[in-house]
Parts: structure tokens; sequence; C-alpha cells
């Protein structure tokens, strides 16, 4: 009788750790399904629009970081960065940054992988599934809106508790402020032909409003004449008469939002359409399209680019030309000896500098 009674003890005892860890790993899947809900509403908020962090440290001096950019649902750019571990590291980083765009998302094979959070909720919901093995512990941890942010296990026998599976990422950033109210939208650019010839930064999904003098009862109308995928006509160039009087001319506008980022050109003329003539005037504008607080968000920062003697162009300048000719001619600027491609397209930027600098 006793042994029965013992033998009964056991089971009980057996079925109520067993019941608790049913109840633990339904309470984490709960937890991962609930994540999930706030992360469709933000998501949809967002327009599917939004990067995330993953960083990664050891026991060296540096680790690395890589941002991964979604638009509408689809990894778009893809980053990466040496970041130190310690306030005055003594040795040199082995991570070299770099960045992805494109079809050339998931070139490199260091950092994390090109993948949206949708993909990584998905392994989440599999890890939170799972029943644990007596030597394993599962992590989940949300950031203060409730998105996940850790979700994995790991194995307690492994000294470094280095995670078997799921997913870890460091931040979510949402075209939201911190507080989850919506973000003011960046501030219209507006230009006129004072601001002709110049380089201006700008943000990605920024407005630019163009206001030119014209006057279209003497036949010339003010036409896009922009070759740039990264930028976008709003609509038609709109016309607006300064007076009620016949002939007196009036004010143009053409906007424009930016689409990617990088450097991009808006082109006008002022032309007869119906005449095979050139323009008689033109406005020409240089634009250096970020992503929306690039430099606060921790995104890459923007590469110098250096002459062969190594002094280094004007960022704004961008990248000097990958195809060169063979020769070896003398550059203006002070950049030292390089191609005559060399030549052309540092005279054609420091002929830009100048015009943008006299217009001011």
């Amino acid at each position: 009788m006793a042994f029965r009674m013992i033998v009964l003890g056991f089971t009980l005892a057996l079925s109520a750790l067993t019941a608790r860890a049913d109840f633990h790993d339904s309470s984490d899947l709960d937890k991962v399904k609930d994540s999930l809900a706030k992360w469709e509403k933000a998501k949809a908020d967002a327009g599917n629009t939004y990067s995330y962090k993953v960083r990664w440290s050891s026991f060296i001096e540096y680790g690395h970081e890589t941002r991964i950019f979604v638009r509408k649902g689809k990894v778009v750019r893809r980053t990466f960065r040496p970041i130190a571990i310690v306030e005055n590291p003594t040795g040199k980083s082995p991570f070299e940054k770099w960045k992805e765009e494109g079809d050339q998302i998931g070139k490199h094979s260091e950092g994390a992988a090109a993948k949206t959070l949708d993909q990584l909720y998905e392994s989440a919901i599999k890890v939170a599934s799972k029943k644990l093995e007596p030597a394993e512990r599962r992590y989940i941890k949300t950031d203060n809106r409730g998105l996940l942010i850790d979700c994995f296990i790991v194995d307690t026998r492994i000294a470094d508790d280095a995670p078997k599976n799921g997913m870890s990422i460091t931040s979510i950033k949402l075209p939201e402020t911190e507080n989850g109210a919506a973000a003011k939208p960046k501030k219209a650019l507006q230009l006129t032909m004072k601001d002709n010839g110049k380089t201006i930064p700008v943000a990605l999904g920024q407005k630019i409003h163009i206001k030119l003098d014209s006057n279209p009862t003497t036949g010339f109308t003010w036409v896009d004449q922009s070759k740039s995928k990264a930028i976008r006509l709003i609509g038609k160039i709109k016309y607006a008469a300064s007076g009620n009087a016949i002939g007196s001319g009036g004010v143009s506008t053409a906007s424009f939002m930016t689409t990617q980022t990088g450097q991009s050109e808006i082109k006008l003329g002022y032309l007869r359409t119906f005449e095979d003539k050139p323009a008689v005037k033109q406005f020409q504008v240089t634009l250096q399209i970020n992503e929306a607080n690039e430099k606060d968000s921790g995104a890459m920062d923007q590469p110098v680019f250096k002459s062969p003697n190594g002094k280094p162009y004007p960022k704004h300048w961008g990248a000097p030309p990958k195809l060169q000719t063979r020769d070896l001619r003398p550059l203006p600027g002070g950049y030292g000896q390089g191609s005559g491609t060399l030549v052309k397209w540092i005279a054609e930027n420091l002929a830009r500098d100048e015009k943008s600098e006299n217009n001011k």
C-alpha cells in the first residue's frame, strides 16, 4: 500500500511538472502571437516600410552591425559596419563596412541575413511552438511597443549561451516617433531660379516644388527633361498667371518626389514644344538623396572617394566614373594625375560648384 502511494505521488508530481512545462510553452506562443498582432498593425500604419538593426559582439574589441531596409514589404538595402566594443580599441577592426542595394543584396556573407520582419516572425512562431528539452531555455523579449526583439532557444550546457535557433535583433525603426505618434513628414523643398546649378541634400520621399517665371502666351513652356529614376514628376507642370492683364506672364510650378537614394538630377527646359529647337533657358539641380534621418539612425556614412594622389573629392560629387581612358594627364584642382575621363569629370564638378557659388 505504501509503495502504491509513493508511485501515485510520483506520477502526480510528474504530471504537475509536465503541465507546468506545457503551460510555459503555451504562454510563450501566446506572447509571440500577441506581438505578431501588434506588428501587423504597425506594419500597416507604416506602409510595410521600416528598417531594423542586428548587432553582434564577441571577445575581441570589435563587433559589427547590420541594418536591413524594407520598403513596401521588400528588402531594398542592407548595410554593414564595424562597431567598437571597448571605448578605446587598440587594434584594427577585422570587419569592413559595405552597402548592398538592388540586385547586390545578399552578395556578402557577413552580417544578418536580408530578411523581412514577417520572415523573422515566422521563425519565431516555430521557436515558440517547440517543446523544450530539459537542458533548453527559451528567451522572448519585446520592445516598448510590444514588437518582438528576441525569440530564441539556448542549450544551458553550452558555456557561451549561444542561441540554438530563432531571432535576435537590436531595434526596429518605423516611420513614427518613439512615443508612437505619427512623425511629421519632411517639409517640401521650395526652389526657384536662384537655386539653378546647386547641389542640394534631400530626404528619400521628400517633395520638391520648383517655381519658375514663364509666359505661355509666347509659346514657351517649362518641360521636364529629367532622366533619373530616383525622382518622379508629380502630375503635370502647373501654370498660374500673376495678374489679369493679357500676356503678363506668371509662374510655372513643377513638383517632384524622390524615390531612390543616391545622386540624381532634375532638369527643366524652357522651350516651344512645337519647335525642334533647344531650350532658351534651363533649370538644373543635383540632388543628394539620403535615407530619412539616416545620420541619426546609424546608417552607413556616405563613402569618401579619393583621387589618384589621395586627395578626397567633395562628397556631393559622388563616385568618379568607373570606365576611364588609359591616358595619363594632369588633373585640375590639385588632384594629381589621371585619365582624360577624370579630367572631364573633375572639371564639370568644379564648374558646377563655381556656378552654384556665384548664384548664392
